[in-house]
């Protein structure tokens, strides 16, 4: 009978050990969580779920995937976020771990992987619809499909028509998605040095190569007529062929930067238009 007793009685103080442990331990956690020292909040959360019960372990794997995800290890969140969406039985949390899983791979860049996610996922509710459609037109963005991304994000607007406006005001010109063409820079270059150049708005590299292969030219001549064609053939035109060659390959690069940086452009004024959604996201900047 004492036996009885007695075990019955450690076992009510080992239960409520367990449970000042796990609520202390939680609490430390979800502090360090905010005061986003990550780090120090996944090792406390870890100690939490060694006396948590099967729900909280849920919400505890959330919030590792989550601080993982925060700290710039983006791929350690995937499997806690992949647990959570196996093991919740809310609706609504397992939503969440997908789209949680989405932003993950979107700081990895992994686009695809993202958006086969997002196709898999069912919101919940109208919030988790648009988010999922603002990192859909992220995904498309970077994937440089400009015509899906558009659509995207019309969507991630919901029913918030000022939103839905400065998008639509901000695609009725997507010509600097386009230009300027580094293979057409290329072109021009060919056609007359330093024109790709000014074509893709470097005017000062433009003149500076107009003037160089014009000055290559120029002493070619001279040494053509005060020596002889062979002397400037062999001194100098390699020299002219360098510099022409090389205009033609900077003008191309040089229109490349420049449509990368107005994509980039572009971009960021999309991001504006979000800046809700931004804050705190994992959106690309």
């Amino acid at each position: 009978m004492w036996r009885l007793i007695y075990t019955a009685v450690y076992s009510l103080i080992i239960s409520f050990a367990s449970a000042q442990g796990l609520d202390s331990t939680f609490a430390l956690a979800e502090d360090l969580y905010q005061q986003e020292r990550y780090g120090e909040a996944i090792y406390f959360y870890e100690r939490a779920r060694f006396f948590s019960d099967k729900e909280l372990e849920t919400d505890i794997l959330f919030k590792m995937g989550q601080s993982y995800r925060r700290s710039a290890e983006p791929e350690k969140a995937l499997a806690y976020f992949d647990r959570v969406y196996f093991t919740a039985k809310d609706q609504k949390l397992k939503q969440e771990a997908i789209l949680a899983k989405v932003q993950s791979l979107v700081q990895m860049r992994s686009f695809t992987q993202a958006l086969a996610e997002i196709y898999s996922a069912q919101a919940a509710n109208d919030e988790q619809e648009q988010r999922l459609s603002f990192y859909e037109g992220i995904c498309h963005y970077a994937r440089m499909d400009f015509s899906s991304a558009h659509e995207a994000f019309i969507a991630a607007t919901g029913k918030d028509s000022a939103k839905a406006r400065a998008i639509v005001a901000l695609y009725a010109d997507t010509s600097s998605l386009y230009r300027p063409r580094p293979k057409v820079a290329k072109r021009l270059s060919y056609f007359m040095p330093g024109l790709g150049q000014l074509y893709a708005g470097d005017v000062k590299n433009g003149l500076n190569s107009m003037a160089l292969n014009a000055a290559m030219v120029a002493l070619t001549i001279n040494v053509g007529v005060n020596y002889s064609t062979f002397d400037a053939f062999l001194a100098v035109f390699p020299w002219v062929q360098r510099y022409y060659l090389g205009g033609t390959d900077k003008a191309e690069m040089i229109a490349q930067d420049k449509l990368l940086e107005n994509r980039q452009d572009f971009y960021l004024e999309i991001m504006e238009i979000f800046d809700d959604q931004v804050k705190g996201s994992s959106a690309p900047q």
